[in-house]
């Protein structure tokens, strides 16, 4: 009986659903709208495609930081404006060259019974050499700063107060031709950042 009523435990453990860990609750008890100005001043108003997909996915950590469209209300506006910057480096390299001498040799070998033998030939003799050489490079890339702004209204008009900065170099690694790094998606990892820090510092609460 008592191996039976083990086996049913064991059944219902092995059978038992996974508890997933549960996200927090989306609350939105702070709200931000967004603008965009690239670096050839062009305009963009709202997130857009996937960039708003992936921003989503990271705001559901924090379930109280909301982004909205329709930004007339928001609490806050998230202004993002980007800086040229270049990077500057130096790439090695290195490079091996063979050389081959050749030696002439002559000579004669008598055996034990006396018989003689002459010889004539080359030696080869191979030797390599390494140099390393560094050559100097550069990359251009744009920082993306965050402007964190509260928005209020005075008479009627929309005014801003610059809370915080925040900033996300366009720049990244490669391995194998694909990219990686927070720098592959700057808007979306500087927004996560500003969201984060509304989030930790309670903010609109």
């Amino acid at each position: 009986m008592k191996s039976i009523v083990s086996a049913i435990v064991l059944l219902a453990i092995a059978t038992a659903p996974a508890v997933a860990k549960k996200k927090p609750e989306q609350t939105c008890k702070v709200t931000f709208g967004f603008f965009y100005v690239d670096h050839l001043d062009n305009n963009y108003h709202g997130i857009q495609g996937k960039e708003l997909k992936q921003v989503q996915e990271k705001l559901s950590k924090y379930g109280d930081v909301c982004y909205v469209a329709d930004d007339a209300n928001a609490d806050y506006m998230f202004f993002v404006r980007t800086s040229p910057a270049t990077y500057h480096g130096v790439q090695t390299s290195n490079n091996t060259t063979t050389h081959t001498d050749t030696t002439p040799v002559s000579g004669s070998i008598t055996d034990q019974d006396g018989n003689r033998s002459t010889i004539s030939g080359t030696i080869d003799t191979t030797t390599q050499t390494t140099t390393t050489t560094s050559t100097p490079y550069e990359v251009n890339y744009s920082v993306f700063y965050l402007d964190l702004m509260a928005q209020h209204t005075v008479d009627g008009k929309r005014q801003f107060t610059k809370i915080h900065t925040f900033e996300q170099p366009g720049l990244y690694h490669t391995l194998y031709g694909i990219g990686y790094g927070k720098g592959k998606n700057p808007i979306v990892n500087v927004i996560d950042e500003a969201a984060k820090w509304l989030h930790e510092n309670n903010l609109g609460r």
